[in-house]
């Protein structure tokens, strides 16, 4: 561990180890601005990856793991068809689900307020997380706020972020009821961010806080996303 926190610039914080399943993961301390430190540990390490957590209680109490250990679960991964299994939700709004409704697709002209997709609002995270995978997306199958505290399918969140991590270049910043996410290829093509808003809507169903079409707009002009819902 303190080879690891050397690397990470923080061997002056206060850290512990937690088990998940056959898996070790670093909890540390936050001191100053999460998103600060989050961005000087991710560029200081290699073979880890580092995220936010709120609440911390996601990682460092076993009640709240996944059933299946993060091999499992990022094997899983590989083969979910998040399309598939987000069009047969009930309450789709997927392209191709039988259960669109108009008031909630919209039109798209509904309107959105950008300052409202900013994980920051959501409140302080309690811990810095360091896995010992370096895929970004990984950092799912070791914590995740929806199926932990909502009951969803613990592969869903991993795969889902595998698919918007390769799509869009979606990292994870904070995990959480409120999950956040910088992206550097945000969607260019109108029809592409609908499918994406509904799929966002899909994992986390207060995220849009407008109509699935308006957030669809709102899609193509942020650099990072705020997944939201709560139990």
């Amino acid at each position: 561990m303190q080879q690891i926190l050397r690397a990470a610039g923080l061997e002056s914080h206060r850290a512990r180890q937690y088990s998940v399943h056959d898996e070790t993961v670093i909890v540390v301390d936050i001191a100053g601005d999460a998103q600060r430190m989050w961005r000087s540990v991710r560029a200081r390490i290699e073979g880890h990856y580092p995220v936010l957590v709120n609440p911390s209680f996601l990682v460092t109490d076993p009640v709240f793991h996944h059933a299946a250990a993060p091999g499992e679960l990022i094997a899983q991964a590989a083969d979910f068809d998040v399309e598939d299994f987000l069009t047969r939700q009930p309450g789709s709004q997927m392209p191709g689900s039988r259960g669109r409704d108009p008031e909630i697709l919209g039109t798209g002209d509904e309107g959105y307020n950008l300052d409202c997709y900013d994980v920051a609002s959501f409140g302080e995270p309690e811990a810095l997380v360091i896995v010992p995978r370096p895929e970004p997306w990984a950092a799912f199958a070791y914590l995740d706020g929806y199926a932990a505290l909502m009951g969803q399918n613990s592969a869903v969140s991993t795969a889902v972020a595998r698919r918007w991590h390769d799509r869009y270049g979606a990292i994870p910043v904070v995990i959480g009821l409120a999950t956040g996410f910088e992206v550097s290829r945000p969607p260019t093509d109108l029809a592409d961010a609908e499918r994406l808003a509904a799929e966002h809507v899909g994992v986390a169903g207060l995220t849009a806080g407008t109509s699935v079409r308006a957030y669809a707009r709102a899609l193509t002009q942020l650099d990072h996303w705020t997944l939201y819902n709560r139990p």
